[in-house]
């Protein structure tokens, strides 16, 4: 699978746009079950709402579940590359090893649903958009380790969080 492009797949490319949003949400949720484990649950989820005038850290503040805010917006050059590299490795779970060596079929599993979900952003989002990590301030829980991706297109604003709790 090494190499294997998923946005030349017409699924990815003749997908509604309409209807990609759920087919991202459907392959995150894949990715959760598969790399869950005891203690090691994930949350992937991918949300958006219309940019507000009081700009993206507003609307992505809204976006937050109530008790959290945004600390910081760092801007990401090539938001595939940030999503690459946080899916699976960033979440592989640490039980049997063995598993989630390189090479082995659940991380080939992984790999390939990670890639399966950047060829299917990129439908949603060109190469070129304007992309931050962001990272949040609670006054509550959160997550104990995170990825948070936002990205603004064409007057909206996305927010793709990868989460794991230990």
């Amino acid at each position: 699978m090494t190499g294997f492009e998923w946005a030349t797949l017409s699924a990815a490319r003749q997908a509604r746009i309409d209807a990609v949003p759920e087919m991202v949400r459907h392959a995150l949720r894949v990715l959760e079950d598969l790399l869950e484990e005891a203690d090691h649950a994930c949350t992937f989820t991918l949300d958006v709402a219309p940019l507000t005038v009081d700009g993206v850290a507003a609307t992505v503040a809204a976006m937050l579940p109530q008790r959290c805010e945004v600390a910081a917006l760092v801007p990401v050059p090539d938001w595939p590359e940030a999503v690459g590299a946080a899916l699976p490795g960033f979440f592989v779970p640490g039980r049997q090893p063995q598993a989630w060596e390189r090479g082995a079929a659940p991380r080939v599993l992984a790999e390939a649903l990670a890639g399966w979900v950047v060829a299917l952003l990129a439908r949603l989002w060109p190469h070129d958009a304007e992309a931050w990590e962001l990272t949040v301030r609670t006054r509550d829980w959160y997550e104990a380790a995170y990825v948070d991706l936002v990205v603004r297109v064409e007057g909206r604003v996305w927010l793709l969080h990868l989460g794991v709790s230990d």
